[in-house]
């Protein structure tokens, strides 16, 4: 919006990256169920592979691959997913359990049918992206406000005005409401009910030991319900997409670290994926924080239409 002409203020009420996008596992792919989502995921994409001509700074992205790994109960959904990505002009393609192994030698893929290869996916570095895309907005001319609550958003005949923050007012005609799972507290005085729920989501670190196979790709493992990938020359970091999130009552107070429990888990269901990370020993863990929305699925629109407030949340990871 700065890069065309617009005075923006992003208002922060901390500092960049200082919750859930710093603790993302930032993995960078395009499946999606949904096709509006799919394409939202290959714009971003591009601006990863192009991203010192669009956005300046550093991403860190590494263009691994990626891989979505099924068994028999997912298989037709996973070639439904497939099928609709290639039409949006994704670069995906359905491969065999002995073409993963070529990809990766180091897989055990006994009773995967099948899997969706991403050969552009990868992974990039979060605050390193969040700091670039600050600094290009500021270069445009944008306003950072950190460590500012915005206390209340301003209306006049059911149009935005502005914002009252900590910091003072902030006169504007259009606000986004970005706040994740802080969102639904700064819509509801407006009478607005966002169905976005704080779950609190936990990562472990695995450390291989030098000369070891480790996991070249980045992996959704949908038969056991956890995703990984690469982190630097010697860690791997594994990750749940079971629906066992822990309910976050208040964002701004949770454990972020990580269960013991937890990493035992984990760190047994990447063994059986690929056994030489037997050899591999914990590196501990955290957690961080999901704002997720009853279909996993965010929230992007103007609410109600015509009044200037726009909501863009519920990410849900």
């Amino acid at each position: 919006m700065a890069a065309r002409g617009q005075r923006v203020v992003l208002v922060e009420k901390n500092f960049l990256a200082a919750g859930s996008t710093g603790r993302s596992s930032a993995i960078v792919r395009q499946h999606y169920s949904n096709a509006l989502t799919a394409r939202m995921a290959l714009y971003s994409l591009r601006m990863f592979q192009n991203f010192d001509e669009r956005v300046g700074g550093n991403a860190d992205f590494r263009n691994t691959g990626f891989v979505v790994l099924v068994s028999a109960r997912d298989e037709a959904g996973l070639r439904e997913n497939v099928a609709m990505q290639q039409k949006v002009g994704i670069q995906v393609t359905l491969i065999s359990p002995q073409e993963l192994r070529e990809l990766d030698p180091s897989f055990v893929a006994s009773e995967l049918v099948a899997a969706a290869y991403e050969p552009e996916g990868g992974y990039a570095d979060p605050v390193a992206v969040t700091q670039s895309f600050a600094e290009g907005a500021r270069g445009r001319g944008a306003e950072i406000w950190q460590d500012t609550r915005v206390t209340r958003v301003l209306l006049e005949r059911e149009r935005v005005v502005g914002v009252e923050t900590t910091r003072g007012m902030i006169a504007a005609p259009n606000v986004v409401n970005c706040a994740n799972a802080w969102a639904p507290d700064i819509a509801a005085p407006l009478g607005i009910a966002l169905p976005i729920q704080a779950e609190r989501h936990q990562i472990a670190l695995f450390q291989q030991q030098p000369q070891r196979e480790k996991p070249r790709l980045v992996v959704g493992d949908f038969t056991q319900q956890i995703y990984y990938r690469p982190e630097g020359p010697a860690l791997t970091l594994v990750g749940s997409v079971a629906p066992d999130g822990q309910a976050i009552a208040n964002p701004d107070a949770y454990n972020s670290g990580a269960d013991d429990e937890y990493i035992e888990r984990v760190g047994e269901q990447l063994m059986h994926r690929h056994p030489a990370m037997a050899h591999s020993f914990s590196k501990g863990g955290y957690a961080g924080m999901y704002a997720v929305t009853p279909d996993w699925h965010p929230i992007i629109d103007e609410i109600p239409a015509g009044s200037g407030f726009f909501v863009a949340a519920g990410f849900s990871g």
